[in-house]
């Protein structure tokens, strides 16, 4: 077992060392892009600029409270002290042949999330659900982030746990099972961070009754694109409380256990497959004041690639075999629909809520750019 455990460290470590040597240019444009581009109707991405709290965007991490997203539904909350990271996911391998395996892009993991963070370490690393957009970089990041005096603590379900063990890493962990109708979880205080998780529900994928693979990880890596396999359906939501604000992230269109969560000052939410969605229900019980939709990126296609922001996610699936055949899913982020349909979840949201209450209901709603710092600190009650 020990022989074991050096050799996936070395190999990690070696990609890891070999993706320093290297450096890709990630060059962006949004024109053209619903929300980002000024000539498709209001521009929706938080900035300096807008009424209300003043938000600075930037490359570089600013002082103070700050938020930055990967892309998909991958998030860095931190501030001078204390990182958190969310389903850290950068890789965004093509998943054509579901049987290829995935491997994890050392480059970008690096570049992307490691490099930005400077001295700083992950503190704690919280997981949704074990599916490879989600999970599929988290070995590296916590190889990465461990030293001798330092070791994250990893949150997540048992498949998150048994993934992040065939890398045979010694991580701290939290297993989440919710067994016995446990909803909610106090997972613990990170600097002036405490995170909370509560269980929902992985959406299923629009018009059909299916929400992703799932069932009992095995094996060892590198894992196939179904090898990465959600836990009894289980998306666990994160609360994340500080000085007096409160976040809540889930990363799907499916909230539940509401009033285990109570009020939030934000709430970021997926917006893929809604067809079945709690989004209005998520608005009247915890009445944010600012509502982030996040995972409608193509996260099939890696940064460098991008020459234009992809906000139309289309998947073909390959599945070889006796009875060949490929299962096509069109558009299911549907993103330029969805400012089209807040406005109406919102009136939805309000009609479940008192009358003398419903003006009090007025969710801003923001976009963000993917790899860019926002600093939060005007929205601190000082």
């Amino acid at each position: 077992m020990k022989s074991s455990h050096c050799f996936f460290i070395i190999v990690l470590m070696t990609l890891a060392t070999i993706a320093l040597a290297q450096v890709r240019e990630v060059s962006i444009s949004y024109d053209g892009v619903p929300g980002y581009d000024s000539a498709l109707g209001q521009v929706l991405e938080w900035s300096s600029q807008m009424e209300g709290p003043r938000i600075r965007s930037s490359e570089e991490p600013p002082d103070g409270l700050r938020l930055r997203w990967y892309g998909a539904s991958g998030f860095e909350l931190g501030d001078n002290k204390t990182t958190i990271l969310i389903d850290p996911f950068v890789s965004r391998p093509p998943v054509s042949n579901p049987l290829a395996p995935l491997i994890i892009d050392t480059i970008a993991v690096d570049e992307l999330i490691l490099k930005p963070m400077g001295n700083r370490k992950a503190d704690a690393i919280l997981v949704s659900h074990s599916h490879a957009d989600h999970v599929m970089d988290v070995p590296l990041v916590i190889s990465r982030s461990t030293t001798a005096d330092h070791r994250p603590l990893l949150v997540g379900d048992p498949n998150t746990v048994t993934l992040v063990e065939s890398y045979h890493l010694s991580a701290e962990t939290r297993l989440l099972e919710f067994d016995d109708g446990v909803v909610h979880y106090l997972i613990g205080q990170f600097g002036d961070f405490t995170v909370e998780a509560v269980r929902s529900l992985h959406p299923q994928y629009d018009f059909l009754p299916w929400r992703g693979p799932r069932g009992k990880i095995e094996g060892h890596p590198p894992f196939t694109g179904f090898d990465y396999l959600s836990y009894r359906d289980i998306a666990i939501a994160y609360i994340i409380s500080y000085r007096g604000l409160k976040f809540v992230f889930c990363d799907g269109a499916v909230l539940q256990n509401l009033q285990a969560i109570g009020r939030a000052d934000l709430l970021v939410l997926g917006i893929p497959v809604r067809e079945n969605n709690t989004i209005a229900e998520a608005l009247a019980t915890l009445r944010p004041s600012f509502f982030i939709p996040t995972h409608y990126d193509d996260f099939f296609v890696p940064f460098h690639e991008m020459d234009q922001f992809d906000v139309t996610i289309d998947l073909t699936v390959f599945l070889p075999g006796e009875n060949e055949k490929e299962i096509t899913l069109h558009d299911f982020s549907r993103f330029g629909e969805f400012f089209e349909e807040f406005p109406g979840y919102i009136r939805k949201a309000r009609s479940k809520l008192p009358t003398e209450s419903q003006s009090f209901l007025d969710p801003r709603l923001r976009i963000l750019k993917p790899l860019t710092y926002y600093s939060l600190e005007s929205l601190i009650l000082k």
